[in-house]
């Protein structure tokens, strides 16, 4: 497929425009009941028939469902921005930081299920726990091998798909089986319109193979029997990537040609099949739309492969088109901006419609790293670079809580004594952990308990010694080494971005190299060093435990994201700080377009995977506070 950019002017700004049921579920088929799929590993062979194109969602949740009538679902999803970093105001992002909560309702603690991306995506549209290969986001495109082997009575790993190999192994695959549901087939059983849109999907690369030319935007066509290594990443003509758009991960919806053609996969922006086109009436307005901008609008990539927003509509790849590859939440802004005002002014929008923005993870809290604002420069830290441990959490059972669940391919590793040894899902590599930990000997062998050797350079001109590791938390621990003054102790640590200059829209991610130091101290006094110092050995950590860290409770999700919906069942300016997740999301949405009667789920009411868990709490009349039938 050869999309084009879509060309007209954007919305808010000059010339900008608008843009059942008592069926049984032996006739779901394919589409499913997910308990029958789940219990039996079994694909059944007849797809459900495909709702007509588009048909507005059937009445919405009733108010005893806990919800308000919607109609239609717009999600658009960001990448990899913390809440601190994009809802308070610390980063250039005025228009998602103010004018989107002004309109609705902001999530305070909405949170990712994993790190890095691609988990995140299936975990919101399959309820399905990260595995090695998706928080890696999958190196090779190829099938998953394994089984569905827990089911509705397991109390852990509700519906989970169980890696062949063992724990940790990588390379086992990244596209699920046909018995693993998702949301899609959900929708397509309770005869309910969906639609993926993705920007630059189908532009054709900048050099060598399209990354986007397979099933629904994937890497290629079949998984099966043509794995790709390293499916696609960003480059000047395209930056679309398929770890950013969930559908091609899943044989239950790529085995199926119509799922991936243009009435359910297309260009965001193409002038026949993209968003724009569908809004201008209700019947081409899918019910549930995804929206998946490209890796510089997404505030993915710090600095963008190819040009942004900043000049409209216009292909980037004309001449006289602006050169500004400036990413992050500056280029995020500049697509929300487009895109949002044109939703809200469709008739579609206007009769029930709810759009939800959101990051698929914020753990770590990026800056210009994977280290976290808790490595700021200043010293003491400042209130924005104290971040408190906040990388999971949901509401069970009406509580808020720090955990969640964790799926039988990344489980936690812990001692006898409950310490957290392995990461699990968070993938907390970026995380300074408490060293003090029996069994967690971070300096490798032979250092001492909670001891670390760091590979450093500094000289007698001054007492700041260069080390990449260094974090906020290193501040006091004891230095030796040669050249390195006697009661030597980390002073204040600085780590600083190293911006890189990139030719012609190279492009540079979140985890661009940057410059980490820390001061010699001696008795509170500057120190340089005797001569010359290329390694220095730091102590156990002065503090018990490391502020990003618990050492025994299972926070180990994707971080607080934030998440704000817009729909006339939300109060402009309020917010609501009860702990969500992507699995909440789910729920919510199985909820909304009252999929339960065709797909059961695991609990009988529709909810697949994690979606399932019992007592999780979706989103209610704390969320729809302008809804005064709602509730939970």
């Amino acid at each position: 497929m050869n999309l084009k950019l879509k060309s007209h002017p954007p919305s808010g700004r000059a010339g900008g425009g608008l843009a059942r049921r008592n069926r049984t579920l032996a006739a779901v088929g394919l589409a499913l009941s997910a308990t029958l799929l789940a219990v039996s590993g079994v694909a059944p062979a007849q797809a459900a028939p495909k709702a007509a194109m588009h048909p507005t969602a059937h009445a919405g949740a009733s108010s005893s469902s806990g919800l308000p009538p919607i109609k239609h679902v717009w999600l658009i999803i960001l990448e990899n921005k913390s809440y601190d970093a994009t809802f308070t105001g610390l980063n250039n992002n005025t228009y998602l930081w103010k004018t989107l909560p002004s309109q609705g309702t902001l999530l305070t603690d909405y949170y990712g299920t994993g790190h890095f991306s691609l988990d995140n995506y299936v975990s919101l549209v399959s309820g399905q726990g990260p595995t090695v290969d998706d928080q890696n986001d999958c190196p090779v495109y190829k099938d998953l091998q394994g089984a569905v082997t827990a089911n509705a009575t397991d109390p852990v790993n509700n519906g989970q798909f169980v890696t062949a190999g063992a724990q940790y192994q990588a390379n086992e695959g990244c596209v699920y089986p046909a018995n693993v549901p998702t949301l899609f087939n959900q929708l397509d059983a309770a005869h309910v319109s969906w639609k993926g849109y993705a920007q630059d999907l189908g532009n054709e690369d900048s050099s060598g193979p399209s990354h986007d030319a397979g099933a629904c935007g994937g890497p290629t066509l079949n998984p099966t029997t043509n794995p790709v290594p390293n499916p696609g990443s960003a480059n000047a003509t395209d930056q679309y990537v398929p770890k950013h758009f969930p559908f091609p991960w899943f044989h239950s919806i790529i085995d199926d040609p119509s799922n991936c053609d243009t009435a359910h996969i297309a260009n965001l922006f193409s002038s026949t099949d993209g968003l724009y086109h569908d809004l201008q009436k209700v019947s081409t307005t899918p019910a549930f739309s995804w929206i998946s901008p490209n890796n510089c609008s997404d505030a993915h990539d710090a600095v963008c492969h190819g040009n942004n927003l900043s000049g409209g509509w216009t292909n980037p790849t004309t001449p006289n088109a602006p050169v500004n590859y400036t990413g992050g939440l500056y280029a995020s802004d500049l697509f929300l901006e487009h895109v949002i005002p044109e939703i809200e002014a469709s008739p579609a929008f206007k009769k029930g419609g709810l759009i939800d923005v959101t990051f698929d993870e914020g753990f770590p809290a990026f800056t210009f790293t994977g280290n976290s604002f808790n490595n700021s420069p200043t010293d003491p830290p400042t209130v924005e670079s104290s971040i408190a441990a906040d990388s999971a959490g949901e509401n069970i059972n009406g509580d808020n809580v720090f955990y969640e669940p964790t799926g039988p391919n990344t489980p936690l590793k812990t001692d006898s004594s409950g310490n957290q040894l392995f990461p699990g899902p968070g993938d907390n590599s970026f995380i300074d952990r408490d060293t003090t930990i029996p069994g967690l000997i971070l300096g490798g062998g032979g250092t001492p308990p909670g001891a670390r050797i760091d590979a450093v350079s500094g000289s007698t001109a001054s007492a700041t010694i260069a080390d990449q590791a260094a974090v906020i938390t290193d501040v006091g621990r004891s230095v030796t080494g040669a050249n390195v003054p006697a009661g030597a102790t980390v002073g204040s640590v600085s780590d600083t971005p190293a911006v890189a200059t990139l030719p012609n829209g190279g492009g540079c991610s979140n985890l661009c190299a940057t410059t980490g130091s820390f001061v010699l101290d001696v008795a509170g006094v500057p120190a340089p060093p005797t001569g010359p110092v290329t390694s220095v050995t730091l102590g156990a950590e002065t503090t018990a435990t490391d502020p990003l860290f618990s050492a025994t409770g299972a926070a180990t999700g994707g971080g607080d994201v934030g998440s704000v919906l817009i729909s006339k069942w939300n109060k402009p300016g309020s917010q609501d700080s009860t702990f969500y997740n992507h699995y909440s999301w789910l729920r919510t949405m199985e909820d909304v377009f009252k999929v339960a009667v065709d797909s059961p789920g695991l609990d009988g009411m529709g909810h697949i995977g994690f979606a399932a868990q019992p007592g999780l709490t979706s989103f209610g009349g704390d969320v729809f506070n302008k809804c005064k039938a709602c509730k939970r």
